[in-house]
């Protein structure tokens, strides 16, 4: 387990891959089972470093990430992204043009049910929602009724998803990559690099890095997260 911060300045318990300790190690866990995979069938070694718990720490583009290769020249980009458990906190000031939408929710304002957030920025207005991201358009989110259908889910509800709603979290891990190329956070992924990734994705089921290498969605997911450190 590790955690993430609320509202109210106190830490709260953030779930973490299975025998992972802190962020760091999630990291490193992500690293190896991604090695695992059809990258490293084709003789890819993924030798990157760890990075530190908190701050600023080394990243690198999707294609960088995806050869190992480090930085040529000096040392490698900083990044300092925000994870989606950041982002989904009601007090957070997300930067323009995007909008959290409002919490009905009188009496819990920090809902994290889907449900009772209203209006924001739409996702479909901001990536491509159909194929693959015809899930991130729409969901009969669960409600005492079973569920009600939701058209058209924005950022918030996308962050807010979670499990067979969000498989890999990949919707939430977008908003949040998208978020933190907005404020300049990740100087390895801008907004349009964002958007292209989501929606090639969206498109062919995968997304090419590099010409001949085709990353799932667990893949992708397992590159935003070393560019958040928090």
């Amino acid at each position: 387990m590790t955690t993430k911060e609320h509202p109210n300045g106190k830490m709260a318990e953030q779930n973490l891959p299975q025998g992972a300790s802190s962020p760091a190690q999630s990291v490193d866990e992500s690293r190896r089972r991604f090695g695992k995979s059809g990258l490293a069938a084709s003789g890819v070694i993924l030798t990157l470093a760890s990075q530190p718990v908190l701050g600023n720490w080394a990243c690198q583009s999707p294609s960088g990430f995806q050869s190992g290769n480090a930085s040529p020249h000096g040392l490698p980009p900083q990044c300092m992204g925000r994870t989606p458990g950041y982002w989904q906190a009601p007090n957070k000031n997300w930067p323009s043009p995007y909008t959290t939408g409002t919490c009905t929710n009188k009496d819990f304002p920090s809902s994290n049910n889907p449900l009772d957030w209203k209006g924001g920025t739409y996702f479909k207005d901001i990536f491509n929602c159909g194929g693959n991201g015809t899930r991130y358009r729409s969901a009969c989110l669960p409600s005492k009724n079973g569920c009600t259908q939701t058209t058209p889910l924005s950022l918030m509800q996308v962050l807010l998803l979670g499990g067979s709603l969000d498989p890999y979290q990949l919707g939430a891990h977008i908003v949040a990559a998208l978020l933190n190329a907005q404020m300049g956070w990740t100087p390895v992924l801008t907004v349009p690099a964002v958007k292209n990734m989501f929606n090639e994705w969206a498109a062919k089921g995968y997304y090419e890095p590099n010409a001949g290498v085709k990353w799932s969605a667990a893949d992708i997911v397992t590159y935003l997260q070393t560019t958040m450190t928090l």
